[in-house]
């Protein structure tokens, strides 16, 4: 299940740094049935509280972009591994189709550099997402 509390960081600028406060999960394979592809609904979800927790854009950038992302994700207890669970590129996918979808950009083919990061949170650090959009130089 997917909860918050928190709003995303006010926009400045399309430059600077944003905050949204919600546990990253990744983007999850397509499902198929007889009438064709479709996406769970726990997804579904998810994308729905991202586009909530992010502000609206002041204006759509049409210029060839670069995205900074880190992933901070929740701890798995008695886990012998010292990263998250999942794909970095699947961590980005639900990221990258919000904002296309809140106009922050055209198309995520603008995007032609990404810089993602995940990890587990520090002592006393609670899960989310930052990002970082501009234009590339």
């Amino acid at each position: 299940m997917v909860t918050t509390t928190a709003a995303a960081t006010p926009v400045t600028t399309k430059t600077s740094e944003h905050v949204l406060d919600v546990v990253p999960e990744v983007a999850p394979r397509p499902r198929f049935s007889k009438w064709g592809a479709y996406e769970p609904a726990k997804y579904t979800a998810y994308k729905k509280l991202l586009l909530s927790l992010l502000p609206p854009s002041p204006a759509t950038l049409l210029a060839p972009l670069v995205l900074a992302a880190t992933f901070v994700c929740k701890p798995i207890a008695k886990s012998k591994f010292d990263t998250p669970m999942g794909d970095i590129d699947n961590f980005a996918k639900p990221l990258m189709d919000v904002l296309t979808k809140a106009g922050w950009y055209g198309d995520d083919r603008q995007v032609v550099s990404v810089r993602l990061d995940k990890r587990f949170p520090q002592p006393g650090e609670q899960p989310h997402i930052r990002f970082t959009l501009q234009p590339a130089p």
